[in-house]
């Protein structure tokens, strides 16, 4: 029997797309906001003119009239995914740059890692003088051995530790819950293959790296070499705290959610370079106030 079935499931909205759930039946109704699987209805054209945010105030007053225009440009409010920045400059919203950096923050990361990345970054560039890049490879490399003057790691084929992924720890729960001896269901009947089906190699997650794990006592190496790439600065985390610093920084920064730069952005939205948000989502919602 499913929840919709269930007359003592209460009704209430499901948390995936928009599904609401009453006693003895189930519908889907268009969710107030994000991502439409069809296109939004018909809605009358709005006149782009030049509208200015450059406080959290203004934009909060201004939301109605940002929420209208998105509605009534399906195919640049999937543009947001691309670059939200962008994509209110091509909606004839122009952001300042206080309010650009906060659009691009709030959907890189939810508030707490924002806030952790906001205050790395900070006691990063008191520490260095400078922006710290540690995406960057040179960038890291300059960092190790040029403004915290550690030697070079002989780290060869050696392998960061990581973290556990996502659901890991409750498949083992759910496994050991399994009937034992023996099959419990008909075996399936096993069909010959008619095509083959090919992946990209597995490789452990950068987002995973364990920060807490220490990392092994390594050999000098005889060379610097000129990068260092985000999972060979997890070596040099235990040798230095501004290392490990940058090392977080960099995982947050890993997680965020990708903005495209001004010329994939121009290249995705000309059709040049191929996306999956454009493929696949027809529009993109906000709430009404």
């Amino acid at each position: 029997m499913s929840d919709a079935d269930d007359p003592k499931r209460p009704a209430g909205r499901h948390p995936d797309r928009g599904l609401v759930i009453r006693p003895g039946k189930a519908k889907y109704r268009r969710p107030a906001a994000g991502f439409a699987g069809e296109p939004s209805p018909p809605a009358a054209a709005v006149e782009l003119t030049p509208l200015r945010i450059d406080s959290h105030r203004a934009l909060a007053a201004r939301q109605n009239v940002l929420a209208e225009r998105v509605r009534a440009n399906p195919e640049l409010s999937v543009m947001l995914l691309i670059n939200p920045v962008l994509a209110f400059r091509e909606l004839g919203v122009e952001l300042s740059p206080e309010m650009a950096s906060h659009v691009l923050h709030a959907i890189q990361h939810p508030p707490g890692l924002r806030s952790r990345r906001d205050e790395l970054e900070q006691s990063l560039k008191k520490a260095l003088g400078e922006p710290a890049l540690p995406t960057d490879p040179a960038w890291n490399a300059r960092l190790l051995f040029l403004l915290r003057k550690l030697k070079p790691l002989a780290i060869d084929a050696t392998k960061p530790a990581y973290t556990p992924p996502l659901g890991q720890v409750e498949a083992q729960k759910l496994n050991d819950l399994r009937p034992k001896g023996g099959m419990r269901y008909p075996k399936p009947r096993l069909l010959a293959p008619m095509a083959r089906v090919g992946s990209v190699p597995w490789k452990e997650s950068l987002r995973r790296l364990d920060l807490k794990a220490p990392a092994p006592t390594l050999p000098a190496a005889d060379v610097a070499p000129d990068t260092v790439p985000l999972e060979d600065l997890w070596f040099y985390k235990d040798l230095d705290p501004v290392v490990h610093d940058a090392l977080e920084l960099g995982v947050i920064q890993r997680r965020a959610f990708p903005i495209h730069s001004p010329d994939s952005f121009r290249k995705v939205m000309s059709g040049e370079k191929p996306n999956a948000f454009r493929k696949w989502v027809k529009s993109v919602r906000f709430n009404p106030a």
